[in-house]
């Protein structure tokens, strides 16, 4: 280079600047987006391990150009990128393609074909099995080698539990990312959380798989939600997989509106050359025996006349892997032995024995030679080979004597039975219930259970609670009443997310409710003892957890008029029983209807529930005040005061951290959530029922209506602030029926380690969407 300068002039180095940085200006959020960009690559890398993708290479996949009637022109491409509004890309046209016929490639080449898109937006398109996710992996782990301080971070994101009616893509995409990498649900600079942020400041690139998977319905709906989300950044890079033919009948319906991928050029992904599958084969049969097994497999299969069915299912990345599985066990799986035989010479079902009935799990092999598969008259069609592979897959992968990778993991063992009928059920849920999504969600199995089931419990453990109140049977009728003013309310008023909104309108309903009855008694001339605004403060605001502010005031409001209005000292015989009815409906109705639908990943202070909660005191050490006296009153409202703040001022919230989070990471987060929260409003409200019980009836019936009180109490916010509680019953639940095994979370782990589930995050899938709808299919 200085010897240029006799030939060219004087020479100029100039230095590097981060265009990510400078557009930025943020060294905050621009290490927030280098912290994630670690977090993908350990997670990715992991992940493709398992999946085995580099064992012994990866797939030499290709694809071509996608048909020009379903992206949007060339020239549109340019055009957007050369003079879109906005736009801040300083990306050269030297380096661009001239068209979509030099998008052809294959192997590792993705990334520089996505690089000479002028947009950076690029749609795989494939049939099913093609490889098309094994290529998102890849390109996300190269774009990320490539990477360079501050630039935009690519996130690879299932799209199977995205609603497009429900949801804008930037709102769930914020929400995605605060469950699978925690840190970022996480409130940054700007009040915002660092997802929002990161999305914001263009520095995420969103690579998105399986648009194939979001409902026939909405598909169309996705494509313009996605193009909105497009809309709001121009320079924002997007790769958007899909099967072919449900993205042709998307973009292109023969009745309905057509729709484009704004600014997004597609490939279509080609079938493998059986060669070039013979070759991976044999490298992967780990060791000379299984490679002659193989040899022969292709050369019989090259001395056929006519095209076998089996050298036309070959041609999928798919089913050369689950051939690979099936015919190729890894070192440490059995011998293939088949399952062996009885006495009349039939072979026997897996688990059974000749003579017992059983036999141990080392002698359940997968299959037999792969010369099997030539056999025309039991496999006469590829969807023959199909389904038998498929079939074939689970048994090989439980024939592996696998050990956990963590010494402390469970060491608990599934014969293949056990493990085909656990996951049948799963995929059936999957399928049916889950309407055909593929995410696994540990926080999403309390719905295959029935629905009050928490509420149920909960409404059981209330029951003491109303037996031990020392009131009129007037307690339980107002909690009647209220939950059902709060039923109706929250129909034209729908709750929140923070149940501190419905609780701050239960209060204020309380007070209203309940200086309305004492003036009405007034004004009659009827005797008002002050308890009855102490207990009109527990009616309020128990309709408050049931919806927002307006259905919590309302319920509130009507909760406690009636039990100021027509309350009578005398206990009367059918209270407890009144009572306990008013507070096992009210409980149940409460985490029924207002549980938690995802999971809670820490704790932080609500500031809106310490103010409800010492106004809460505040109202409590009056009445306590007009009935006992000032000293009474003093202690119950600054201990109710401060047990209400911590209680409602206690909420869930993402924890701090810099790697993605794992399905158990997030349980064991959300557990500890439900026992904190469980034991703080449990404690707060049991001292403050205990203590204003006791300075009426004494100590003992005091300390009996504390721990009645808070255990119903805190149970039940355990189960609104988390999800555990509810995952832990539907677990149990669907385990008794035989459903799933009682260790759960380590049977997904042990799926997962032996390659049968793939993992995204915080979300666990079948290895294929085919192997789900194939185990769905069983009967």
């Amino acid at each position: 280079m200085v010897q240029g300068r006799d030939f060219l002039g004087g020479v100029t180095i100039n230095g590097f600047v981060d265009p990510a940085v400078k557009a930025t200006g943020d060294a905050a959020l621009v290490q927030a987006a280098n912290d994630l960009a670690s977090a993908v690559k350990r997670q990715w890398r992991e992940e493709a391990a398992l999946r085995r993708l580099n064992d012994p290479y990866p797939l030499p996949v290709r694809w071509r150009p996608a048909a020009p009637q379903l992206m949007e022109p060339w020239r549109s491409l340019v055009r957007l990128a050369t003079t879109g509004i906005g736009r801040e890309s300083s990306a050269s046209p030297s380096g661009w393609a001239s068209g979509p016929e030099a998008l052809t490639g294959g192997g590792g080449d993705l990334v520089k074909v996505l690089a000479r898109v002028p947009t950076g937006r690029l749609v795989v398109l494939g049939e099913p099995g093609s490889g098309k996710s094994m290529l998102l992996v890849r390109l996300v782990l190269d774009l990320l080698a490539l990477r360079r301080h501050g630039d935009p971070v690519p996130v690879l994101i299932p799209l199977a539990s995205w609603d497009p009616d429900r949801e804008d893509l930037d709102l769930w995409l914020e929400e995605r990312l605060g469950i699978d990498y925690p840190w970022l649900g996480e409130p940054g600079r700007t009040g915002a959380n660092r997802g929002r942020e990161l999305l914001d400041a263009g520095l995420i690139m969103l690579v998105l798989d399986g648009l194939d998977e979001i409902p026939d319905r909405v598909r169309g709906r996705a494509i313009a939600r996605i193009n909105d989300a497009l809309g709001l950044n121009s320079d924002l890079g997007m790769v958007l997989s899909s099967r072919s033919a449900p993205f042709a009948a998307t973009v292109r319906p023969q009745n309905g509106r057509e729709v484009r991928v704004t600014g997004a050029a597609g490939v279509e992904v080609e079938p493998l050359d059986l060669d070039t599958v013979a070759s991976y084969l044999r490298d992967s049969a780990g060791g000379p025996t299984h490679e002659a097994r193989w040899q022969e497999v292709f050369a019989a299969l090259a001395a056929e006349r006519d095209p076998h069915p089996l050298g036309q299912l070959l041609t999928t990345p798919l089913m050369a892997y689950l051939a690979r599985v099936a015919y190729s066990p890894s070192p440490d799986a059995v011998e293939d032995i088949a399952y062996g035989s009885g006495p009349d010479g039939r072979p026997l079902e897996p688990g059974q024995d000749s003579e017992r009935g059983l036999v141990p799990e080392e002698h359940h092999a997968p299959v037999g030679h792969p010369l099997e598969l030539l056999d025309r008259s039991r496999f006469p069609a590829p969807a023959a080979i199909r389904a038998h592979l498929l079939d074939a897959f689970i048994p090989a992968s439980y024939a592996r004597h696998w050990t956990p990778a963590r010494p402390s993991g469970s060491r608990h063992r599934w014969t293949r039975g056990q493990a085909a009928h656990f996951l049948t059920f799963l995929a059936r849920d999957l399928e049916h219930r889950q309407q055909g999504t593929t995410d696994l969600r540990w926080w999403d199995l309390p719905d295959a259970a029935p629905r009050i089931l928490a509420g149920v419990t909960v409404g059981l453990v209330a029951v003491p609670a109303g037996v031990v109140m020392p009131f009129g049977a007037w307690l339980g009728v107002g909690m009647l009443v209220g939950v059902a003013v709060a039923m109706i309310g929250r129909r034209w008023s729908p709750p929140t997310r923070s149940f501190n909104r419905g609780l701050a309108g239960g209060l204020i309903g309380s007070v209203l409710g309940s200086a309305f009855g004492l003036g009405m008694r007034f004004v009659l001339g009827i005797h008002s003892p002050a308890g009855y605004l102490v207990s009109g403060l527990a009616l309020g605001l128990v309709p408050g957890f049931l919806g927002g502010f307006r259905a919590g005031l309302a319920g509130g409001i009507a909760a406690s008029f009636v039990g100021a209005f027509v309350g009578e000292p005398e206990m009367g015989d059918s209270a407890p029983l009144v009572n306990s009815v008013g507070f096992a409906v009210a409980a149940a109705c409460v985490v029924t209807l207002g549980h938690s639908r995802h999971p809670a990943r820490g704790l932080r202070w609500s500031p809106l529930g310490i103010l409800t909660g010492l106004g809460g005191g505040l109202v409590l050490g009056i009445a306590v005040t007009l009935q006992d006296g000032l000293l009474s009153g003093l202690l119950s409202g600054v201990v109710a005061a401060a047990g209400g703040s911590f209680g409602a001022g206690l909420e869930a919230k993402p924890v701090e951290a810099t790697v993605a989070a794992d399905p158990q990471t997030i349980l064991d987060q959300d557990r500890v959530t439900f026992w904190t929260t469980a034991m703080a409003g449990g404690i707060a409200i049991g001292l403050a029922a205990s203590l204003v019980v006791g300075s009426v009836l004494g100590s003992w019936r005091g300390a009996l209506a504390g721990v009645a009180d808070g255990l119903a109490t805190g149970l039940a916010w355990g189960f609104l602030q988390a999800r555990y509680g509810s995952f832990t019953l539907a677990r149990w639940w669907l385990a008794l029926r035989g459903h799933v095994p009682w260790r759960l979370m380590s049977f997904l782990a042990d799926a997962h380690r032996r390659g049968v589930l793939r993992q995204v995050g915080a979300t666990y899938q079948l290895r294929h969407a085919e192997l789900q709808r194939r185990l769905a299919g069983r009967t």
